[in-house]
């Protein structure tokens, strides 16, 4: 049986953001038919993507908390980059390189909002050894850092593993090191 009642302004809005309803990005003329029973009915890319052209709609990023996926993947690469970039600013890390910092934390929080990957996995194992979240982001982008450094090395020598390897994921190694990688390692490199 469904909830036919309307969404009261004070309910989570059905778009996920975790806001109320009152206070988020998507206006009522899109929701009058929906119930405060179906939170997954709205979240397709063109309604969020509409939502999220306001700047203000976007939402806080905060490397202890995992932003959701589906917001997250339909935000422009930009856009995430500024999020990130903002939050550092907030809380008052000074970075000497801050938009290279803030695109290794981009591409980890892809990643981990992408389930055909081993990141999210990943993620989880480093904090359930002790990493906080964003510790966790620096571990694995330190890995993948140091992994993009190796492909580019590769590519500089003219060792190019794609054309003498074409069905090898250039990625396979960084997977691996990801693996291999300890909460202990991590406290202990840095």
């Amino acid at each position: 049986m469904t909830n036919a009642r309307k969404i009261g302004r004070n309910d989570p809005c059905p778009c996920g953001s975790g806001k109320k309803f009152k206070k988020c990005c998507l206006d009522s003329e899109r929701l009058d038919d929906l119930s405060s029973d179906s939170p997954q009915s709205v979240q397709t890319p063109s309604v969020l993507r509409s939502a999220l052209q306001d700047e203000e709609a976007l939402p806080a990023y905060d490397p202890f908390t995992e932003p959701d996926p589906d917001l997250w993947v339909v935000l422009d690469e930009e856009e995430r980059i500024d999020l990130v970039m903002a939050y550092h600013r907030r809380v008052g890390i000074p970075l000497p390189r801050e938009k290279v910092h803030a695109i290794l934390h981009v591409i980890v929080e892809s990643q981990i909002a992408d389930p055909t990957l081993p990141v999210r996995s990943e993620a989880q194992r480093l904090m359930s050894e002790g990493l906080d979240r964003h510790e966790a982001i620096h571990a694995i982008g330190s890995v993948l850092a140091g992994h993009m450094n190796e492909l580019m090395r590769e590519t500089k020598s003219g060792d190019d593993n794609v054309e003498t390897k074409p069905d090898q994921d250039p990625n396979e190694t960084y997977f691996a090191q990801l693996k291999l990688l300890t909460a202990d390692e991590w406290r202990r490199s840095g």
